[in-house]
């Protein structure tokens, strides 16, 4: 049953109802005729051969108002293969232009390093290369992004980003979406089991603090689904990997007035590609994950502390974070048995092992009182607008296709 609770700090957008598709889409091609919108999506090299990518882009070849998408990958050093990927997805939308980035190609990987000496190839990477190209390329509208694994993917999930920083009397300038990780149990392990507890760690550790509770106020930090006006997105700092989620919240906070940002209610159990847990084990990219996003929030939250105090600051952080775990286990655990969904207490207690370790890593490596950098990179416009080489760099490398 959906609610109409308010935080309050953060606007939220709730799912009461469901528009007439046809509708809200008609009047979506009205509120974007003078700012088009263009659809920015991430993605490993491997969606080309897994099915949930067709299915989102036949899909977004119908929807009217998208003008563009832009496709940031990477994982792959084959050109064949990124020759192919370019004809198929186009095959795919129907003719919709197309931008593919090949991320860790030759041409775009040498950008990279330029831009970042400590680069590494990520999703963060994607979606900054991403941006710096509309903004090289001199789009000026919205940008909404979101993952490539969705397997139950419908245009409506399009609608309900760009309608907020669409339509003028709501004035939203970032919207970030969010919504239920659950198929028969609870997923969102890094959320539920280490972002949510450990906000709530520096929250007791370091007293009151605008950026927690702004933190504190998103019902899933980690969601990978947002849209923005392309001026506020292109002055974001991000980093390279998996702290990209915290890193844009933490921008928006620094950037907007809490009335220009918002959440939105999805509604619907988008249903993603899961990293699985082996019996005594747990996967060495979901741990890796979960340590770029906490050095991401450590960095976010201590950047203005004393240095010689951060290493410190943490020890107590890790150990208030040791104490909370447990509790939100327990949370999590009396939702899934009143909801009747399989819940794995030792798989559960063996993901917050597993988090409290790669803490204690980012602990260790503090020397000296430094802290965890996450690796941010210039915002994307002010780089290309620094620099005519580079904007050319990425304009010449981007593989291309319009529509006839």
């Amino acid at each position: 049953m959906a609610d109409f609770y308010q935080h309050a700090r953060l606007p939220t957008l709730h799912h009461l109802a469901t528009p007439d598709a046809a509708e809200r889409e008609a009047e979506l091609v009205r509120l974007t005729q003078d700012r088009p919108v263009a659809l920015l999506l991430p993605a490993l090299s491997t969606e080309m051969t897994r099915p949930a990518l067709p299915g989102i882009l036949r899909q977004v070849a119908t929807v009217p108002y998208i003008s563009r998408v832009v496709l940031s990958m990477n994982g792959t050093q084959d050109a064949a293969l990124i020759r192919r990927s370019l004809s198929t997805c186009q095959e795919w939308l129907a003719g919709k232009p197309l931008t593919l980035l090949w991320n860790d190609g030759p041409a775009l990987d040498a950008v990279h390093a330029r831009i970042s000496p400590r680069h590494v190839h990520g999703k963060g990477a994607n979606i900054w290369m991403g941006l710096a190209w509309l903004h090289a390329a001199g789009h000026r509208g919205i940008i909404v992004s979101h993952d490539t694994d969705i397997l139950n993917y419908g245009p409506s999930l399009l609608a309900k980003l760009c309608y907020p920083v669409a339509h003028p009397r709501l004035g939203y300038r970032f919207a970030k979406g969010y919504y239920s990780r659950v198929a028969g149990r609870l997923y969102g392990r890094v959320t539920r089991l280490l972002i949510f507890p450990l906000i709530q760690a520096f929250a007791d550790v370091l007293g009151p603090m605008p950026l927690l509770e702004h933190l504190e106020s998103f019902r899933y930090p980690l969601s990978g689904e947002f849209a923005g006006d392309s001026a506020t997105l292109g002055q974001f700092s991000l980093p390279s990997a998996w702290g990209l989620e915290v890193a844009t919240l933490c921008e928006a906070h620094r950037q907007l007035r809490v009335a220009e940002m918002c959440q939105v209610d999805l509604g619907f159990h988008y249903e993603h590609r899961h990293r699985q847990l082996e019996p005594g084990s747990i996967e060495p990219g979901l741990v890796s994950a979960a340590a770029d996003v906490a050095r991401c929030l450590a960095w976010q939250v201590l950047r203005e502390a004393q240095e010689r105090a951060a290493e410190s600051l943490l020890r107590l952080v890790l150990e208030r974070y040791k104490a909370l775990a447990g509790e939100w286990m327990d949370r999590y655990e009396h939702v899934a048995l009143l909801n009747g969904l399989a819940y794995d207490r030792a798989e559960e207690a063996l993901a917050v092992t597993a988090f409290t370790e790669a803490l204690a890593d980012i602990v260790k490596n503090a020397q000296q009182g430094s802290l965890p950098t996450p690796g941010l990179r210039p915002a994307p416009a002010k780089a290309i607008d620094a620099s005519a080489d580079l904007r050319a760099e990425i304009l010449a490398a981007a593989a291309e296709t319009d529509a006839p």
